[in-house]
Formats: structure tokens, sequence, C-alpha cells
């Protein structure tokens, strides 16, 4: 009956030891899970922000390009002025969606979203093209020419989808 007891005490310690290693390895795996994770966010945040960054450089091209055509094409230089201003304020818009586009999925704790803020009011780019056109419309400024430009990213937008990416 000795030998037994002694026997099962040892089969407790080994089971308790394999217990212990068992949950040791289980933590190790979820440490190592968190950080891929942590890395493949990280890895994806960069693309997103290239992506964002080609967004607006390229509806600053496409901006450039069309007001240049503008100047040549009109005899009124307020329709170039006035496009470029929309342009402006539509390149602001495309920087504020792509900036809260960044922020969704992620959450309070997140502390590498900087400037989300922005994206929470790129609205107010487009309230204050029409007043700011509402207001100058005396002096020159123009509607058309303004909605024209601020809608100009949409180009930008259409182009960058039917970009091919490799990553």
């Amino acid at each position: 009956s000795d030998v037994e007891g002694e026997e099962s005490e040892e089969d407790a310690k080994r089971r308790v030891q394999q217990e212990i290693f068992w949950a040791k390895q289980r933590a190790m795996a979820a440490q190592f899970e968190a950080q891929e994770d942590a890395g493949v966010k990280a890895a994806n945040r960069d693309k997103f922000a290239k992506r964002r960054l080609a967004l607006v450089s390229d509806t600053v091209y496409f901006s450039v390009l069309i007001a240049c055509l503008l100047w040549l094409a009109s005899t009124n230089p307020f329709v170039t002025i006035s496009y470029l201003f929309g342009a402006m304020s539509g390149t602001a818009y495309s920087y504020g969606l792509g900036k809260f586009v960044e922020t969704i999925g992620g959450s309070i704790n997140d502390t590498d979203i900087e400037g989300a803020g922005i994206g929470q009011a790129r609205f107010a780019f487009l309230i204050l093209l029409f007043v700011v056109v509402g207001k100058f419309r005396s002096q020159g400024l123009l509607e058309i020419p303004s909605i024209m430009g601020f809608f100009t990213y949409q180009l930008a937008s259409l182009s960058q989808g039917l970009r091919e990416i490799d990553d």
C-alpha cells in the first residue's frame, strides 16, 4: 500500500508538472500570436498609408492637369481660379476621408491612430466650399467649376481602383 501511495504521489507530481508545462506552452503560443497580429496590423497600416498618400497625390496631379487645361481653354480666369479652389477643398476632403477610413477597425486603445479628428470633420471642407463660393460669387468666383474641382478626387479614386497593386 505504501508503494501504491508513492506511485500515485509521483503520478500526481508528474501530472502537475505536465499541466504547468502545457500552460506555459499555451501562454508562449498566445504571446507569439499577439506579436504576429501586431506585426500584420503594422504592415497593413503602412500599406494603407501609402495608398492614402497616393490618393491625395493623384488628386493633386489631376487637379493641376485639369487647371492647366482650363487656363488654356477658358477666356475667363475665374473659371480656373474657381476650379482650383474647389480642387483644393477636394484634396483636403480626400485626405480627411483617408484618415477616417484608417480609423475603421481600430479601438480606443490604439495609440497609432493620429489625426483621426480630421476624418470626422471631412464634410466641413465641402460646407466651407459652398460658404466661400456663396460669399465671393459677386467678386467672380463661379459655382460649377468649384464643384467640379471638389469632385476631382473622384477621378483620383477611380484611377486608384483601376491600378494594379502587387503586394
